[in-house]
């Protein structure tokens, strides 16, 4: 007779085969139990056959084990264990808690003295806990599904706890003094320095941080008109601008490394009246700019006519005084020539003159040579000279000899 459970099997005679990496237990009829383990073969009388089911983890993983004695362990990957009934009465596979750069994990350990001791492990780490410790969970205020403005308490559960983060935040209801109603819209980045003054200080740093942001909102719009509201939207990126929230931050061991205004909001009808006041004015500067642009384009051309304009007085005058200078070049080069020209005449003339001069020299010469040969020979001069140049006298001339003076 057979009779099958989940787990168990009743028989009262069989043989029973246990493969290799296999374990089981058989109990016999007084409840006794013995431990088997494959590769094996079993045979059972009046005893019954229970195979253990197995629990593998992985490097990442941890198996836990609840000890029939009541104790837990922990026992890290990788790793196989057969959950035996007569030692552990319940087994199961834990993740392991893979730790990132910018997380860290607060684990608390009871001591043997029956306090409680608490550490923290930093990432990057992958972190199997004791049996006889536990990571602490929080609970803090988390984003909700549909509105990454809007905050949910206890929404956000986690146990790796975050060094920097950062949310969104719309402060609603928010009243000018001109009795405006606005949502502002503000976007939050933090950095946690000390984890145990905020364990010690705060259980949702998320809530407090929001609503130091709003009354530091509320202060800084509550003063002032709508207009001046919206002229002076480039403080609330500063952090002067949140004294409350800076200080909160620093009690709680946090720091606030930026805040950013993402816009504001206001009713329906203020912001249609908001919509017509801008594309107005936005009208009217594009009105402007086309003229200064038209006005620009006409001062360019002007300036640009009167620089051709010089530039073109500027190469005439250029021109003027290279034809001027070509001229007067020409006008000294006329006159070197005429110079040159007159030097050559009078050189010419002055040596033509000499060469005469020197030929009528020389033919006084001979012809006074000759003549005195002439008187030599007794001729009359006088009378022979008359004869060749034949030439009547027109002057006399005597020459005579006084007997005391002479005269001519």
């Amino acid at each position: 007779r057979v009779l099958k459970s989940d787990c168990l099997i009743f028989l009262a005679m069989k043989f029973k085969t246990l493969r290799e990496g296999e374990q089981a237990v058989v109990f016999n009829h007084l409840g006794q139990g013995r431990l088997i383990v494959g590769p094996h073969r079993v045979f059972l009388f009046r005893e019954r056959f229970h195979r253990l089911p197995t629990f593998t983890a992985s490097r990442y993983e941890y198996i836990q084990m609840h000890m029939n004695n009541g104790s837990i362990v922990h026992k890290p990957g990788p790793c196989q264990v057969f959950e035996n009934p007569l030692e552990s009465s319940r087994c199961s596979v834990e993740a392991a808690e893979n730790i990132d750069g910018n997380h860290l994990l607060v684990v608390y350990k009871k001591c043997e003295s029956g306090d409680t001791e608490r550490r923290i492990v930093q990432g990057p780490a992958l972190f199997i806990p004791e049996a006889d410790e536990r990571c602490h969970g929080f609970k803090w205020h988390g984003t909700a599904p549909s509105n990454k403005a809007r905050m949910i308490p206890d929404l956000n559960k986690f146990k790796q706890l975050p060094t920097s983060s950062n949310f969104y935040y719309n402060v609603k209801d928010v009243r000018t003094s001109d009795d405006t109603i606005l949502t502002v819209k503000v976007m939050l980045f933090y950095r946690m320095m000390d984890v145990l003054k905020m364990l010690d200080t705060t259980h949702d740093p998320i809530a407090d941080l929001s609503n130091a942001i709003c009354a530091d909102i509320i202060s800084f719009v509550g003063p002032l008109t709508c207009d001046k509201f919206i002229e002076r939207t480039s403080e609330l990126s500063e952090q002067s601008t949140y004294p409350q929230l800076k200080e909160r931050a620093e009690r709680m061991g946090f720091k606030v490394e930026k805040v950013v205004f993402r816009g504001y909001h206001a009713s329906d009808q203020l912001q249609e009246m908001q919509n017509v006041a801008i594309e107005s004015r936005t009208q009217l500067r594009l009105k402007r700019d086309i003229e200064d642009q038209e006005q620009k384009l006409a001062s360019f051309k002007l300036n640009k006519l009167q620089e051709r304009s010089s530039i073109e007085q500027a190469m005439e005058i250029r021109r003027q005084a290279q034809r001027q200078k070509i001229a007067e070049l020409k006008q000294e080069h006329r006159l070197e020539m005429g110079e040159l020209s007159m030097k050559q005449e009078l050189a010419l003339s002055s040596l033509q003159a000499k060469v005469n001069q020197e030929k009528e020299q020389a033919e006084n010469k001979h012809k006074a040579g000759h003549l005195k040969k002439l008187s030599f020979l007794n001729v009359d001069l006088t009378r022979y000279l008359t004869l060749e140049y034949n030439t009547p006298a027109c002057d006399e001339i005597r020459v005579t000899t006084p007997t005391r003076s002479t005269a001519v």
